[in-house]
C-alpha cells in the first residue's frame, strides 16, 4: 500500500521528500564521512566532496522532477482539455559500486524514486553500511519503507535474481562493462520492454602538448590518477606528454609523488588511502610486478602507514 501511495502521489510531494533527504545527509556529513572512511578507506577529503555529491544529486533530482514531471498541457479543440502525465515504470533495480558507495548509490536511487518508482537496491558487497545508513536516512526523510528496500548480496546471486524478476522494470547498473553486457542480455531475453541504464569503465588518456602550463599538468594528474587510490572509472591511466617537454613534467611527477602521504584514511594529512579489498590488492600487484619487469619506471611515491592493509605506493611507468 505504501509503495502504490509513493508512485502516485503528486510529483512535487515527493521532490520535497528527496529534496529533504538532501538536508539530513548535509547535516549528518560527519557521521557519513566516518562510515566512508571506515567501510570504503576513503580519505576524509575525498569523503566530504562524496558526501557533497550525494547532496547535489538529491537536490538536482528533486529540482529537475518538480520542473519537468508535471502534467503538461496538450493542444486540442476549443472546449477539449488535454493534458499529458508522465508516470513511473514500476520497481527499478539499482545496482551500484563500492568506489562511490554513498554517491553513485544515492544518485541512482532518488533519481528512479523521485520519478515515480520503487526500488530495489543492491549496493556493492564491501560496502553494505554505507548503503544501510543511506537507506534509513532517505526512510526518515519520508519514503516508504515498502517503496526502497535494500537487498545486500553478491552480484552473481542477488544481482543477477532482480535483473531477472518479472517485476523489474528497469535497472540501473554502474560497473564493469563486461557485467553490463550480461544484464543488458538478461533484460532483453525477457521478452519485455525493460530499461537499462549504465555507466561502465574507461582508460582514461590526458594528452599534453608543448604549450601547456607543466605545474597545472602535474596537478591534474596527480588530482585525477590517485585520488581514491585511482578507483575511479574517470581516473587518468595514461599521460601523453609532447616530448619536448616530457623529461621536465616526469620529473615534477615524481617530485610530487613523493611528497604524497600514502596511509591511514582518517588521518587529515592522508593524500591516498588503501584500495578497497585483498583483491583488488593482489590484482593491482601482479600488474606492477609485470610492469617492472617490462617497462621502465619512471617515478614512485612511498607507504607511510605500514600497517595499513591494502596500501600500495603511487606508481608510473613508461
Amino acid at each position: 500500500a505504501g509503495s502504490d501511495a509513493w508512485c502516485v502521489q503528486p510529483v512535487t510531494e515527493r521532490a520535497a521528500i528527496v529534496a529533504r533527504a538532501g538536508q539530513l545527509l548535509e547535516a549528518q556529513m560527519a557521521r557519513f564521512c566516518g562510515l566512508l572512511a571506515a567501510e570504503a578507506g576513503k580519505t576524509l577529503g575525498d569523503a566530504v566532496a562524496e558526501v557533497r555529491e550525494a547532496v547535489d544529486f538529491c537536490r538536482y533530482y528533486a529540482q529537475q522532477a518538480a520542473e519537468k514531471l508535471q502534467p503538461i498541457a496538450l493542444p486540442g479543440p476549443t472546449g477539449e482539455r488535454n493534458e499529458l502525465r508522465l508516470q513511473g515504470r514500476g520497481v527499478f533495480v539499482c545496482i551500484s559500486p563500492w568506489n562511490f558507495p554513498l554517491a553513485i548509490f544515492a544518485g541512482q536511487v532518488v533519481a528512479a524514486l523521485v520519478a515515480g518508482n520503487t526500488v530495489a537496491a543492491k549496493p556493492a558487497e564491501q560496502t553494505p553500511a554505507v548503503a544501510l545508513a543511506c537507506v534509513r536516512l532517505l526512510w526518515q526523510a519520508g519514503v516508504p519503507e515498502d517503496a526502497l528496500q535494500l537487498l545486500h548480496g553478491s552480484g552473481e546471486t542477488v544481482g543477477a535474481a532482480l535483473v531477472a524478476h518479472d517485476a523489474t522494470a528497469g535497472v540501473c547498473f554502474t560497473g564493469s562493462t563486461q557485467v553490463a553486457k550480461i544484464i543488458q542480455r538478461s533484460l532483453a531475453a525477457s521478452g519485455r520492454s525493460k530499461v537499462l541504464i549504465a555507466e561502465t569503465g574507461g582508460l582514461n588518456a590526458m594528452v599534453v602538448d608543448s604549450t601547456a602550463l607543466p605545474e597545472q599538468v602535474v596537478d591534474a594528474v596527480v588530482q585525477s590518477a590517485f585520488r581514491s587510490a585511482g578507483q575511479r572509472c574517470s581516473a587518468l591511466r595514461l599521460l601523453c606528454v609532447h616530448e619536448s617537454i616530457a623529461d621536465g613534467v616526469i620529473e615534477m611527477i615524481k617530485g610530487s609523488l613523493a611528497e604524497l602521504r600514502v596511509g591511514d584514511p582518517v588521518r587529515l594529512d592522508t593524500d591516498v588511502g588503501p584500495l578497497i579489498d585483498a583483491e583488488a590488492f593482489e590484482g593491482i600487484r601482479a600488474q606492477l610486478q609485470r610492469l617492472r619487469g617490462e617497462a621502465r619506471l619512471l617515478a614512485e611515491g612511498r607507504l607511510h602507514d605500514a600497517g595499513v592493509a591494502n596500501l600500495l605506493a603511487p606508481v608510473a611507468f613508461e
